[in-house]
C-alpha cells in the first residue's frame, strides 16, 4: 500500500502528525490537515485560508503558525503540532527545533497505530530526513520537507550527502541573498592540530544566518510574559527587521538581581527566534580566556564567539556574558573586559584572528549581549560600546503572568504537555506574600512556583 493509496478513513485512525509524515508533498499534507480541522470551530481556518493556500512560503507558514496557536489554545495538541509541521522550512533549520522533540517523544511514548498503515521503523526512517533538515543538510534546496522525505525514501537523495548548499554572500550581496556566510575561509586558516578537530568542519563551511520571523508576534508574547519589562522589550526589538538576518549592536541589560534579564534573553532569542544563546559567566572570569588560548598550548581553546558558532553551527548566534560587572579586575592574566573589546566593533570582528586556531574569521554577525546589576565600575571603553537597556524589577501585579511563564517552562523541562491547570486565587495570594518577602526576584519566584506545584500534586495524591 502506497501513501497515495491510503484512504482518509484509514489515515484518520492514526495520529494526524503521523499521517502528515506519510505524505509525499506539502500540498498533500496541507490538504489532509485542512480537512481534519474543518469541524474545529476554534481554529477559524477561513480567517487564514487566503494566506494558507497562497503558494507563497512566508504568508503560508505564518498562517500555519497562527493555526497552531489557536489549536494549542483550544487543547488540540495533535492538530497544533501538525500545523507546526507544515510551517517548517529546510532553508531555516531552526524551524524544526520546536517540532522534532515533540514528534519523537510522541512516537516513542504516546502514539500507536495499525501496522497496515506503516511500521514504527518506517516512520522513524522518514523522520531521519527531518533530523537532517534540522541539522541544515538541506538548507540550499527549494524543496519542502515532505518532498525531501519522499526523495530520500526513493534513494534519489544520498543519505550521507547534503543537497547543494545555498549561495553565499558576505557584505556585498543584497539583503535578500544574505542567507549564509563563510566564517572561516580556507585561504585564511592554517592547519588545525589534533586538539582542534572539533573545528575542522568550520573551515570553508557555509553557515546559515538565522532570520527574524513574526517580530510583532514575538513582541506580543514577550509583553504578555514579562509585563514589567515592556520598555526594555521594545528597545531590544528595535533593530529586528522582518525576514532579515538577526544582527544587533552590542547590548547591555542593566537591572536589579532577579529582574529576569538572562531569562528574557534566552526566551527572546532561543525560544522565539530559534537562535542559540551561548552563555559565559562573567562573574567567574578572572582572566582573558574569553579570547581563547594560544595554539601552542597543550589544552588550547578558541575564543568564546568561535565556540558559540561551532556549537550552534550558525553564523549569527548570541553570546551572552552574564554578570559582566563581577569579572575579575586583576591584569596579571589578562581581563575579560579587554578580551571583549575587539568583538564589540563590527570592523575588527569581521577579520578577527583567533589565537588558538591561528585563523582569520568573520565573527561580525554575532550578537553580543551582557547583563549587569550596575555599570558603575565598568571601564568607559566598554560602556561606550554597549547600548544600555534598563530592565526594572517586577511588581506584585506581574505575578500571574510571570508565574504562568515559569509553569510552562517547568512543564517543558519535564516533558509534560504544555497545558497546566492555572493557578487558583488562593495559590496566587500565598505565592504573592512569599514573593514579596523574597524581594520580587524572578529567580526566587521560580522556587515558589515549584513548591506550589509540588504542594498541589501532594494534595491531589491524598485525594
Amino acid at each position: 500500500m502506497t501513501a497515495r493509496d491510503r484512504s482518509p478513513k484509514t489515515l484518520s485512525s492514526i495520529p494526524l502528525p503521523i499521517s502528515l509524515l506519510l505524505q509525499r508533498d506539502w500540498r498533500y499534507a496541507a490538504g489532509f490537515f485542512w480537512l481534519r480541522i474543518k469541524e474545529i470551530s476554534g481554529a477559524r481556518r477561513n480567517d487564514v485560508a487566503t494566506d494558507f493556500w497562497s503558494g507563497k512560503k512566508e504568508p503560508s507558514h505564518k498562517a500555519c503558525r497562527t493555526l497552531a496557536d489557536r489549536l494549542f489554545a483550544g487543547g488540540r495538541g495533535e492538530e497544533a503540532l501538525s500545523a507546526l509541521m507544515l510551517a517548517v522550512d529546510p532553508t531555516e533549520p531552526q524551524t524544526f527545533e520546536i517540532v522534532l522533540p515533540q514528534l519523537v517523544y510522541a512516537i516513542d511514548h504516546l502514539w500507536g497505530w495499525s501496522s497496515e498503515i506503516s511500521s514504527k521503523d518506517c516512520i522513524l526512517q522518514r523522520l531521519s530526513a527531518w533530523r537532517r533538515s534540522a541539522r541544515g543538510d538541506f538548507a540550499g534546496t527549494d524543496d519542502n520537507i515532505f518532498r525531501i522525505t519522499e526523495l530520500q525514501k526513493l534513494d534519489l537523495i544520498d543519505r550521507t550527502e547534503s543537497l547543494p548548499p545555498t549561495r553565499v554572500h558576505n557584505e556585498g550581496g543584497t539583503e535578500s541573498d544574505k542567507l549564509s556566510i563563510v566564517v572561516m575561509p580556507k585561504e585564511k586558516a592554517t592547519k588545525l592540530n589534533h586538539y582542534q578537530t572539533d573545528y575542522n568542519d568550520l573551515v570553508g563551511a557555509k553557515l546559515p544566518l538565522r532570520l527574524a520571523r513574526d517580530v510583532s508576534m514575538v513582541r506580543a508574547k514577550l509583553i504578555a510574559e514579562y509585563p514589567h519589562a515592556v520598555g526594555a522589550i521594545d528597545l531590544l526589538l528595535r533593530d529586528f527587521r522582518e525576514g532579515e538576518p538577526v544582527r544587533l549592536s552590542p547590548i547591555l541589560l542593566m537591572g536589579p538581581a532577579g529582574a529576569g534579564k538572562t531569562r528574557l534573553v534566552r526566551r527572546l532569542f532561543s525560544d522565539l527566534f530559534g537562535i542559540g544563546v551561548y552563555c559565559y559567566d562573567g562573574g567567574g572570569a578572572s582572566d582573558n580566556m574569553f579570547g581563547g588560548s594560544p595554539k601552542a598550548w597543550g589544552n588550547t581553546t578558541p575564543s568564546v564567539p568561535v565556540r558559540a558558532i561551532s556549537q550552534m553551527h550558525v553564523a549569527n548566534p548570541v553570546v551572552l556574558v552574564d554578570e559582566i560587572e563581577k569579572a575579575g579586575t586583576s591584569s596579571r592574566n589578562g581581563r575579560l573586559w579587554h578580551a571583549l573589546l575587539p568583538h564589540l566593533e563590527r570592523e575588527t570582528a569581521r577579520c578577527y584572528r583567533d589565537v588558538s586556531l591561528d585563523a582569520e574569521l568573520d565573527l561580525s554577525w554575532i550578537t553580543h549581549i551582557a547583563t549587569a546589576n550596575s555599570i558603575e565600575n565598568l571601564p568607559a571603553p566598554l560602556k561606550d560600546r554597549y547600548r544600555i537597556i534598563r530592565v526594572p524589577a517586577p511588581r506584585l501585579a506581574d505575578l500571574p503572568a510571570l508565574a504562568a511563564g515559569i509553569m510552562r517552562e517547568l512543564a517543558a523541562e519535564n516533558g509534560e504537555p504544555e497545558f497546566v491547570w492555572p493557578l487558583a486565587k488562593d495559590e496566587i495570594e500565598v505565592m504573592g506574600r512569599a514573593w514579596e518577602k523574597a524581594g520580587f526576584s524572578i529567580r526566587k519566584l521560580q522556587k515558589i512556583v515549584t513548591a506550589t506545584l509540588a504542594a498541589r500534586d501532594s494534595l491531589a495524591a491524598r485525594h
